[in-house]
């Protein structure tokens, strides 16, 4: 049965299930006709490479948007007449967005072309031309993406859409695609049969041909054919009948027409024209939640988090029947930077955003931390999102949320409720390559990799506003339990004085501290720094001092300086301060320093930076300059330094000190006493914030991370509702309460040996996990043993092992 091309196409448009595109290729003719099906890339060998793409279906789905995103920035540019590839094209995608899209006059501007500077209803109008639509089954629903981009010529579909490895956008500056691969990584999350449709046209406007085919629709539709005989994986093949042959090199479908309804409104997946532009339907997609794609465990929120600062917004469609009313059918995905920006909802705790900028290797970063209230982190993440590795505002590489736990950090109060940005978008090709895979959706296995990493760490570890985040949320979670904490220690003292082992090993140790061991030292209160400061010196020095500081080789150098400027002065999105740091060496010769990074807290700037390979006594003049676009001239301070050799240091303190102010303070941390940790009950309608489940025991938590490792402390949780616990209270009666506390100074003491045993090196998480599978296996006995060891008398031992 012969089926017109647009009819079939606008069929296939509307078809929601896999059985229903085979039906209707059936009856085209086209479904069992091998020379109809071209291989996709004419390889035949194809499987590997499209197979190998995102093993995560949302990763997959966000190549889509960024391809549609891409599309929309060529089209604008070949409109305005510019050579993609050309000198004349933007730089970056930023440039690209200012100058194109919102024509802005200053383009090279900074903050232009950011959508977290665009005003709400740009943002809308602007997502109206990128659409996301959800229609077809709750559980697998088809996912369809319009975009107004430049579109392609049905001749063109072979050598775009369905081409593979080709150099399609490798030189065009301003675009986030470049391998010409990562758009199939969406083909094995569609359905059983792995089928997706295309549908595309070229903008007329920008046609360069007299072709009149040029102007048609073309559409195909891509399959996974199993392997048959003398094949040994699958392949990946698409519609292409058009003058096909045995060859199976045919083209693709085409018909002519001005528009095609395929654009949603509301919850009408196929209500308004497109003139122009790219359809992709991925039929029956399989992608984590099923619920509606604009709920917070939605679609929008998953894909929110992947392009946290995408390059242009998205319309999301439900269109699926949810109920609900007018309004309530579209929304438009921003990036998660957008939606924390504006923080509505006040899900960000005081002073969040945060921003900061560290140089490896010569290459910039842009870091951003959030900081979410109590609970609220939950709504945009989940619990596997800690570090985001960001290019171009799409998510390519990330770091588990147990990092904020790590040996060096240990905000583990706060590890649910952080996120880092580390914003990757200025780094050089080589370093790409360096750190990120060709998939985009993770972090490489390089040494400039683990650098990155490593520096980030230290940047997190020794931030003074996420310590005191991390020291807030300790005390506010354990200031209404303090109370019991002073007879638990009286009687832990008790049983330790009796034992000299225990005595030696704990109470003279100085192995833990209690809640006041971290006390702020001289906390300071709602700081307000300038926008833009009127003063950047070295700390304790007068503007324009020079400073001779000694440099150990190999060692970090840190300066300090004294400042008016606020905490986000460095990072904030509009008018930002800058730094640069310039060395010469003793011979006048230029020094680059690869390695810095500056960091701002209420007052004090920190510099911090490696000097690059130098023998001891060797010299140099290094140069910090500020500045900011309401300065005419930087500020300028200047340091003589001399390489001395590396000392080795044991416990060193901080040197953090005060802000220059006298009646200013910081949020530094000082011992103030030494004593047993705070042990907390936790029943069973608070065991989900703990992990806990009936065979849990005890949980420890690192409250802060020491300058000396020796000092660290603990707080410990205990399960209320621990299973053998409740078994041996319902055979107490009337002694429930002493064995409870058998149970909860048992587990204590078991705890403190275990962090004892593991030594000062051992990471905090790593101790909680050790902690938590010994006592979950030991709960059982722990009662038992107390009570049988308690009862034995020596002299009747004495006689058994004498029978």
């Amino acid at each position: 049965m012969t089926i017109d091309p647009k009819t079939l196409c606008e069929a296939l448009i509307h078809a929601d299930k896999e059985d229903q595109v085979v039906s209707l290729l059936e009856r085209a003719g086209y479904w069992d006709n091998p020379d109809c099906w071209r291989d996709l890339g004419d390889m035949e060998n194809n499987f590997s490479t499209a197979g190998a793409q995102q093993s995560d279906p949302v990763a997959a789905l966000v190549e889509k948007l960024v391809n549609a995103a891409d599309a929309r920035l060529m089209n604008e540019c070949r409109v305005a007449g510019i050579d993609p590839e050309g000198q004349e094209a933007p730089p970056s995608v930023r440039h690209a967005v200012a100058q194109l899209i919102q024509k802005s006059t200053h383009p090279e501007n900074e903050t232009n072309g950011l959508i977290e500077t665009m005003y709400p209803n740009e943002r809308r109008d602007h997502a109206r031309k990128i659409t996301l639509a959800a229609t077809g089954l709750k559980g697998r629903p088809c996912i369809t993406i319009v975009d107004e981009g430049e579109g392609q010529t049905p001749d063109r579909v072979p050598f775009t859409f369905m081409s593979l490895n080709k150099s399609n956008k490798l030189r065009v500056p301003f675009v986030q695609g470049r391998f010409n691969m990562g758009g199939t990584g969406a083909l094995r999350f569609c359905g059983d049969k792995r089928m997706q449709l295309i549908v595309t046209r070229r903008n007329p406007d920008i046609l360069d041909s007299e072709n009149s085919e040029d102007e048609l629709w073309g559409f195909t539709v891509v399959r996974r054919e199993t392997p048959t005989t003398g094949e040994r994986n699958s392949v990946y093949r698409y519609l292409a009948p058009v003058e096909a042959d045995a060859g199976r090199r045919g083209g693709v479908l085409r018909f002519k027409a001005d528009e095609l309804l395929v654009k949603p409104d509301g919850n009408n997946a196929y209500a308004e024209p497109l003139s122009f532009g790219s359809l992709v339907k991925l039929y029956e997609y399989k992608f984590s939640g099923t619920s509606n794609i604009l709920m917070g465990d939605g679609l929008l929120r998953q894909v929110d988090v992947r392009l946290p600062s995408p390059a242009l917004p998205m319309m999301f469609h439900e269109c699926r029947d949810y109920g609900g009313k007018e309004g309530s059918y579209s929304n438009p995905s921003t990036g998660l930077s957008v939606r924390l920006a504006d923080n509505k909802a006040g899900n960000l705790a005081d002073g969040f955003p945060y921003d900061e900028v560290i140089t490896v290797d010569g290459q910039e970063f842009t870091i951003r931390f959030f900081g979410f209230k109590e609970g609220k982190a939950k709504t945009y993440l989940n619990k596997s999102e800690g570090v985001l590795f960001v290019v171009n505002g799409q998510t390519q590489g990330v770091l588990h949320s147990r990092f904020y736990t790590r040996k060096g950090i240990n905000f583990s109060y706060v590890s649910d409720s952080l996120l880092t940005r580390v914003d990757c978008s200025k780094i050089d090709q080589w370093a790409h390559e360096e750190l990120f895979m060709n998939t985009r959706e993770s972090l490489a296995d390089s040494e400039f990799r683990r650098k990155v990493e490593a520096a980030v760490q230290k940047k997190v570890g020794e931030n003074s506003a996420l310590k005191a985040f991390n020291h807030q949320r300790r005390a506010e979670k354990i200031k209404e339990k303090v109370k019991d904490d002073k007879t638990m220690e009286d009687v832990l003292k008790s049983v330790m004085r009796k034992s000299p082992a225990l005595s030696a090993l704990f109470l003279s140790g100085d192995r833990l501290t209690d809640l006041t061991a971290t006390a702020p030292v001289d906390t300071q209160e709602d700081y307000k720094g300038e926008e833009f400061p009127t003063y950047f010196h070295f700390r304790n020095r007068k503007p324009g001092d020079v400073l001779s500081r000694n440099c150990e080789k190999g060692r970090e150098v840190r300066i300090p300086f004294d400042t008016d400027a606020e905490n986000n002065y460095f990072g904030r999105a509009k008018e930002k301060g800058r730094y640069s740091v310039f060395a010469v060496d003793q011979n006048g010769e230029n020094v680059t320093i690869l390695d810095h990074s500056m960091s701002l807290h209420n007052g004090t700037a920190t510099l911090r930076m490696e000097l690059p390979d130098a023998q001891i006594g060797d010299s140099f003049t290094i140069k910090v300059l500020v500045t900011d676009n309401s300065r005419i001239d930087p500020f300028v301070n200047q340091i003589e330094a001399t390489v001395t050799p590396f000392v080795e240091r044991q416990g060193q303190a901080s040197t953090t000190r005060k802000p220059p102010s006298k009646d200013k303070g910081d949020d530094r941390l000082a011992p103030s006493g030494l004593s047993l940790p705070h042990v907390e009950w936790v029943p069973r309608e608070e065991w989900d914030s703990h992990s806990f489940d009936k065979h849990s025991a005890l949980k420890v938590v690192q409250s802060d991370e020491a300058d000396d490792p020796s000092q660290r402390s603990f707080d410990f949780f205990i399960n209320a509702e621990n299973i053998y616990l409740q078994k041996e209270m319902e055979r107490a009666k009337g002694t429930e309460d002493l064995l409870r506390e058998q149970f909860k100074i048992g587990l204590v003491l078991v705890g403190l040996a275990l962090i004892h045993e593991a030594g000062d090196e051992a990471d905090g998480q790593d101790i909680a996990e050790r902690v938590a599978y010994s006592t979950r296996a030991m709960a059982m006995m722990l009662i038992p043993m107390i009570n049988f060891l308690g009862d034995l008398d020596p002299e009747d031992l004495k006689a058994e092992l004498a029978a």
